[in-house]
């Protein structure tokens, strides 16, 4: 546990915030898989929509959270960018006031361990997100082909119908008989 908390003290005041991204990010990404299973589960179970997945369809809900969790996969490469220059300004201000190389281990130190661990946060969780992604299409398609094998006319935001436009009888132009008429062209 000591190891852990040096390595974790190693990257500075940036693991600290890389720490917090990594647990929200955890937290949505569970909460997300947990939530599209259970809406499979119960499509599935029922043979179709239920009420409860009706009035959710109204809603967008599928999408809700995954703006967030985008957001932290961005956030974290950047932390960790963060925390890099923060190591190498360590790094030269140690090289400027002697050049001790403990000192400037230390910021080379704080320098790779954010860079890592901002990395290590968005590459696992951008995966997670394209699953998610894909499995709220799947779910979508799933809603969407038994509203159709059930003729249903379910409100749902996500279909765009838009209306067909009228067609309008055009009345032809009079054509003029008398050459007088006929405007002049210039």
């Amino acid at each position: 546990m000591t190891d852990l908390w040096a390595w974790f003290a190693g990257g500075g005041h940036t693991m600290v915030a890389l720490g917090l991204v990594a647990t929200t990010l955890g937290f949505l990404i569970l909460e997300r898989f947990l939530a599209t299973g259970a809406q499979m589960r119960a499509l599935r179970r029922s043979g179709g929509p239920s009420c409860e997945l009706r009035r959710r369809a109204a809603v967008p809900g599928g999408l809700r959270r995954m703006g967030l969790i985008r957001a932290c996969i961005v956030v974290a490469p950047l932390l960790g960018l963060l925390g890099t220059v923060s190591g190498m300004i360590q790094t030269f201000d140690s090289i400027l006031h002697g050049g001790y190389i403990t000192e400037m281990g230390g910021g080379i130190c704080k320098a790779l361990l954010t860079t890592q661990y901002g990395l290590a946060i968005a590459a696992p969780g951008l995966v997670a997100e394209r699953v998610l992604v894909r499995r709220l299409e799947k779910l979508d398609l799933l809603r969407r082909t038994d509203r159709l094998a059930r003729g249903s006319t379910v409100f749902d935001p996500g279909a765009r119908v838009e209306p067909e436009p009228e067609a309008q009888p055009q009345s032809p132009r009079p054509t003029p008989t008398d050459p007088a008429e006929v405007p002049e062209e210039r």
